[in-house]
């Protein structure tokens, strides 16, 4: 045979013992011991899945890692929104005090002088006003409430005449005269 054998220096581009020109016959070692190239590949495939199984941990380890990371970052925040959530309604609830308590106060000093009056009639009205409020949303929302299952209804009628030349009200009046015959 006229080949001329490799040497058995070490690839100068290897980064490691088991490199992929290690691995796949690249620098000659089967060559110059003789062993059978498809006996050298076949036993490097366990050192090659091996490889790739660390490298696939390696991967999902620093997607979990990552995902706890952002799953910190939203237990922070959610956390900085609830003291933030407390101290605006602490701050709201503060500034109505003193707004409502001054009112009643000021209104006091001109009923002469009666403060328990001022402060009897600004909770009424601030009751009355909440209960009104309230009364008024409630009649909004049942009659817009109504209204769309009104229209709901009125459309699957006309979609039944379309499709069947009479609806649900025309076939119950149908049955009703039918039955009292």
């Amino acid at each position: 045979m006229d080949a001329e054998p490799k040497s058995s220096s070490p690839n100068p581009n290897a980064t490691g013992p088991h490199c992929a020109s290690d691995r796949w016959g690249g620098d000659g070692d089967s060559a110059s011991t003789g062993e059978n190239p498809a006996a050298a590949a076949a036993r490097s495939v366990s050192l090659f899945i091996a490889e790739m199984t660390s490298y696939a941990r390696y991967f999902i380890g620093a997607k979990v890692d990552g995902f706890v990371a952002t799953g910190r970052k939203i237990a922070i925040y959610a956390a900085l929104g609830v003291v933030g959530l407390m101290v605006g309604a602490g701050m709201l609830f503060t500034a109505s005090f003193l707004l409502l308590h001054g009112l009643a106060l000021g209104l006091g000093r001109l009923l002469w002088h009666q403060q328990w009056l001022g402060e009897l009639i600004v909770a009424l009205l601030v009751l009355g006003g909440t209960a009104l409020g309230i009364k008024i949303g409630i009649n909004k929302f049942t009659k817009a409430s109504r209204l769309k299952t009104e229209q709901k209804y009125e459309s699957q009628r006309i979609q039944q005449r379309v499709e069947f030349g009479r609806d649900v009200h025309e076939r119950a009046t149908t049955q009703a005269s039918r039955s009292a015959k």
